[in-house]
């Protein structure tokens, strides 16, 4: 009894965070994102709910290089300040 309840946990768990990170966080930042390089012509209308996980990857990509400029400059141009 116990351990289904432990896995009903982790699967609701699992969703929540799938919802909130990957359709909401990731989503819209790589909407913003696109949205500011294409001028605010892309994803609109339908293709913002056709393609959700492709705009999601955008905004991991978003998310790895703000990481790795920060990186870079802390390590190059911060170290002399």
């Amino acid at each position: 009894m116990q351990e289904e309840i432990a896995k009903g946990f982790v699967a609701v768990a699992k969703f929540v965070a799938y919802y909130i990170i990957w359709s909401f966080v990731l989503f819209n930042l790589g909407r913003a994102s696109l949205l500011l390089v294409t001028f605010g012509q892309y994803p609109r209308g339908l293709d913002a709910q056709r393609h959700t996980n492709q705009i999601s990857l955008v905004g991991i990509l978003v998310l790895i290089l703000a990481w790795s400029l920060v990186a870079v400059y802390n390590n190059t141009l911060g170290a002399h300040a």
